[in-house]
């Protein structure tokens, strides 16, 4: 049984990422039962991304003890143990089932501001398949491991599979992360322009003389207005809410029946029906386009999740072509960050986030 001395250096860092992402997603399941948002698609994915987190948080930390506790790795060579094969396989399981309720969940954001209505009336029991979904590539990849006996034990504090392994690693691994990061960057991409796209219209149509534009925003059910103010799909509503109501008074001044009682949009927004606003008044009180950057990230924008990973890639390849340097595996300890990112990115909802921004505020800001 050949053992090496235990580096502590790359052993503290990892555990105490791997403890405080299981803290973090265990608290953030809590608050997600215990304060649940309004009830839309996007939160059954993330209660599923935060119960994987919390498993492989789980996971890391209890077999990080027991490395801190011994003293010593031991290496690839040596004959994985039960406990060491079993944290391996509950490791590859839960990590790929992140990875995969990532890429689902910035897929919904996508079909959110695209097609709207798909999202909204999708049934519980699709809910749940979708959910289940994200299970099923992991389930496959970590039983393919298990059959092959590969599960052994790596550097870090964990069990995986060996280093010898470098064709399982990216076959069953690290090929379907790097495929979802690149998804991922794509979506969102499409998305920050979409969006840029949709709120420089709104600022340009004001500027027109007729009552046309107007109907098209108030009424169009399958604008991208619509798509983007359905506030349960996508929380990009609450930064325009903030804005002061006294920004908007004008548009009761411009014309006594240039905007109607607000309707009940056949999604539950409440919104303003215009037509016929002069448009260089309706310009000028036009709010300023809200910070799609901002909006992005609060929904949930996978930016941080990519950066923690790519030292541990690194580290895996370096692994794979030689002796990885000491600097190398001492940065690999970021990618056990990435459930206490995850709770902080996707576990406080949109709700808990306005309820601080207005204590923040204080209450002579109402």
């Amino acid at each position: 049984m050949a053992e090496t001395k235990i580096d502590y250096v790359i052993a503290i860092p990892t555990f105490i990422g791997s403890l405080l992402s299981f803290l973090a997603s265990a608290v953030a399941i809590v608050l997600q039962i215990a304060r649940p948002p309004r009830r839309h698609f996007r939160h059954a994915l993330i209660v599923n991304l935060l119960i994987s987190d919390c498993i492989n948080s789980l996971g890391n930390t209890i077999s990080g003890a027991i490395f801190l506790y011994l003293g010593y790795t031991l290496s690839d060579t040596t004959p994985p143990s039960a406990a060491c094969i079993a944290s391996g396989y509950i490791g590859q399981l839960s990590v790929q089932t992140i990875d995969f309720n990532i890429l689902l969940i910035s897929i919904i954001v996508l079909v959110s501001i695209i097609k709207s209505e798909l999202i909204a009336r999708i049934s519980n029991t699709n809910q749940i398949l979708v959910c289940v979904a994200a299970w099923v590539p992991a389930l496959i990849t970590s039983h393919v491991a298990l059959g092959l006996n590969v599960y052994g034990y790596v550097s870090g504090n964990w069990c995986w599979i060996k280093a010898s392994r470098v064709d399982l690693r990216y076959g069953l691994t690290h090929g379907w992360r790097l495929f979802i990061f690149f998804a991922t960057i794509i979506i969102y991409t499409y998305i920050y322009i979409r969006l840029q796209r949709t709120f420089r219209s709104l600022r340009t149509f004001g500027g027109t003389t007729g009552t046309q534009p107007s109907r098209e925003v108030g009424r169009n059910p399958g604008s991208d207005t619509e798509h983007i103010l359905v506030s349960h799909d996508i929380t990009v509503t609450h930064e325009l809410q903030e804005i002061p109501q006294g920004r908007f008074h004008g548009l009761h001044k411009v014309s006594s029946q240039g905007i109607k009682s607000p309707k009940e949009s056949s999604f539950g927004v409440s919104r303003p029906t215009l037509e016929s606003v002069s448009g260089p008044h309706y310009a000028s009180h036009m709010p300023a386009p809200p910070n799609v950057k901002k909006m992005l990230l609060m929904n949930g924008y996978p930016l941080a999740y990519i950066i923690l990973w790519i030292p541990g890639i690194a580290n895996r390849l370096a692994e794979s072509t030689g002796q990885s340097p000491r600097w190398l595996k001492a940065l690999q300890a970021s990618t056990q960050y990435v459930g206490l990112v995850n709770s902080l990115t996707y576990g406080i909802s949109e709700q808990m986030r306005q309820e601080v921004w207005k204590k923040l505020k204080g209450p002579s800001s109402s």
